[in-house]
This record gives C-alpha cells, structure tokens and sequence, in this order.
C-alpha cells in the first residue's frame, strides 16, 4: 500500500512506471511474508486526477505564488513546471489505464478527482497534510464497522460517475473533468459482483 501517488512523481515516466509499481508489490511481500503473490488477486491504483487532463491553456501563472484549483482552471506557482507535471502525469495514466497487467499482476486504476479529500468531504480547497490525515481517520472512524453505507456513498450523485470501467476514463480525460469532483471507485466494486443493488438487498 502507498500513502502517495508515484504518477505525479517529476521523476517519473512512462517507460519506469510498471518498474516502480513492481518493486512497491515486492516491497509491501517482504513486509507481509504471509503473503505470497499467489495470494494477490488483482493490483488496484487509486490516484487523485489533480487537474492532469485539463489544457495547457488553462493553467495560469499564479499572482499570488501559490497553486491553487479551480472548477475551470489551475493557477501555478510555476506554470511552466506544473504544465510538464500534467503532460508527464497524463502518459502515465494514460498508458496504465489501457493495461490489463502490471508488473505480471492483473491491474486497475481507479481516480479521485480533484483527489480524495474533494470527493469525499466536499473539500476543494488546499489542506495541510495533518488536515488530510484528519480527514481520512474521519472516514475511516465513519464507515470502517458499515463498509456497506461506503458503498452507497461512492454512489453519490454529486461525484459518481456511471458506466464502464473505460467509460468513466474516457469521461474524466474530457474536458475540464479532471479539475471537478468525481470518482469512479464504485466500478470497481461493481466488477467484483457487489453493487449498490446488492448492497442495499443485504
């Protein structure tokens, strides 16, 4: 499990990636020796979208020297830097969203958009990493004894995104998508037989 996401790494490429994922798998096998990698069904990636698949256009040169997230745009600290992080971030994605296998696992990735703490608690604006740590003991503390109503919850119509797994993809690489709030995590779950339908039934 990673607490980060490697697609946003500066130093990261394409050609790394599946690398990287890779060693993170063996890292996270060496500290769990009770599992083997027979036991891994499926590697799933959820990142947040960070604006990545919005036009160069539409990022501006910050007045204030902060960045800072739009619904219709981004304004940079460094435009040009943040540019070259979206170009580098959008071919990565890109090329493992069309993958079925990663590093000789069955792969996924899934988005939060603008990232999870837009998606889940409706927050857009910039959070400290102790406000986002908050946050996320929140969720947890909410849902961890009714995983059921997390379920539902990814069904929300104010973020949900219907359709298939490359449905959604398509949706969120449209547009100004990336810098709105979404998700498709539930297709996911849908994929594993255990939709909202089901969750409500039981």
């Amino acid at each position: 499990m990673l607490h980060t996401d490697i697609t946003a790494d500066e130093n990261m490429t394409v050609k790394y990636i599946e690398e990287r994922i890779d060693k993170e798998i063996q890292k996270y096998l060496l500290k769990n020796p009770f599992i083997v990698a027979d036991d891994i069904l499926k590697v799933i990636q959820i990142i947040d979208t960070d604006g990545a698949f919005i036009l160069s256009s539409l990022v501006w040169q910050s007045e204030n020297g902060k960045t800072e997230y739009f619904d219709t745009h981004i304004e940079a600290k460094n435009k040009d830097r943040l540019i070259r992080r979206n170009l580098s971030k959008r071919k990565i994605v890109y090329f493992l969203y069309n993958r079925e296998t990663v590093a000789g696992f069955p792969y996924e990735i899934y988005y939060f958009s603008r990232n999870m703490e837009h998606v889940l608690h409706d927050k857009a604006e910039d959070l400290t990493d102790d406000e986002k740590e908050n946050l996320a003991f929140d969720i947890a503390d909410q849902y961890t004894d009714q995983p059921e109503k997390f379920l539902e919850y990814l069904y929300d119509d104010g973020f949900h995104v219907c359709g298939t797994y490359k449905d959604t993809w398509e949706f969120i690489m449209d547009g100004n998508h990336s810098l709105n709030r979404y998700c498709n995590v539930a297709v996911f779950f849908e994929q594993l037989g255990i939709g909202l339908e089901k969750s409500i039934e039981n």
